[in-house]
């Protein structure tokens, strides 16, 4: 997330990065290494999205919200087209909810349910304690018809830890269910294990809260933390101080993968929370991943995050 009006990205060419992981390849003999050296080959789907954020699939098609553009977008058949706009969002995600979705507004700081269209049926500013959304960030569907959403705060290293937790049930009714996080920004809702993942950027960690049975979440536990002074990190001479974790999945065999803003990789990590494997990639603000029904790894980002029109692209890699 978010670095609009933060740092001047510089554009770092593909074949370069190439050659450097392979470098580190030949000099380490770790499992780590070898997979940097020799990344799936991808194929770019849009290279003019705004933004892009918060990637999902549904029912054979792929929805990407653009921040930079006030719109989520829809790609089938190799077109793009409109699904959602509206002045002043800036959505960030968006998650299956009912027969529609639940798009999240992060600049106009509100959570919109639209239909299967992407007509608006209700806007959400607060929770059911009053309480104004800061500027929801990303969202997950869980498995009672509600979702579980991020409210970071500000994105700044600079800023006390103000971010927090909430569910939205099925009734639409939001509660706040943790509070006094540095900068939550991707959740994932496991399904099988019936817990949250949370990345909380700004602490460089992933966390893991049991979700119990009324929708609260459990006393969080660390499931990863990641050393920007290892591979794969350290891509680029300047450093991002507000470089973390970002949006979250997990693929198809198991392992979970984590977006890298401000790093371009992204990474996948094993069971025990160690970083399996490493995809690097062109657009160092690396915001979101999401898998297709075959398996195939869809991560969005931008090459640009200090102005319009936030350059950024949506890019496809086989099966990792």
């Amino acid at each position: 997330m978010r670095g609009a009006g933060e740092t001047v990205c510089k554009k770092v060419q593909h074949l370069f990065v190439l050659r450097l992981l392979a470098l580190l390849a030949l000099a380490t003999a770790s499992p780590l290494a070898a997979a940097q050296a020799d990344p799936p080959r991808s194929v770019v789907i849009d290279r003019n999205a705004s933004y892009p954020e918060g990637p999902l699939w549904r029912d054979g098609r792929l929805y990407v919200a653009e921040m930079g553009a006030d719109r989520v977008s829809v790609y089938r058949n190799g077109a793009k087209a409109d699904f959602f706009v509206q002045r002043g969002c800036g959505p960030t995600a968006l998650a299956p909810y009912g027969e529609g979705f639940a798009i999240l507004c992060h600049i106009a700081r509100t959570l919109v349910i639209v239909d299967r269209q992407g007509a608006r049926v209700r806007v959400i500013a607060a929770d059911g304690a009053g309480r104004a959304f800061q500027d929801p960030n990303d969202i997950s569907a869980d498995d009672r018809g509600g979702a579980y959403f991020s409210d970071p705060g500000i994105f700044s290293r600079r800023i006390p830890a103000s971010g927090a937790l909430y569910h939205l049930d099925a009734r639409g009714r939001a509660r706040r269910v943790a509070e006094g996080l540095w900068y939550p920004n991707g959740v994932y809702f496991d399904r099988a294990e019936r817990a949250l993942y949370v990345s909380e950027t700004f602490r460089h960690r992933v966390l893991r809260f049991a979700v119990l049975e009324d929708g609260a979440l459990g006393a969080p536990s660390v499931f990863a933390t990641f050393d920007f002074a290892a591979a794969p990190f350290g891509r680029y001479r300047d450093v991002y101080d507000e470089r973390g974790p970002d949006g979250l999945e997990r693929a198809p065999d198991g392992r979970l993968f984590v977006a890298i803003y401000g790093e371009g990789v992204v990474v996948a990590l094993d069971r025990d929370g160690r970083i399996a494997a490493a995809l690097p990639q062109p657009a160092r603000y690396t915001t979101n991943i999401a898998f297709a029904p075959d398996g195939a790894a869809i991560v969005v980002g931008a090459t640009i995050n200090d102005r319009p029109p936030f350059t950024g692209e949506v890019r496809r890699f086989p099966r990792p």
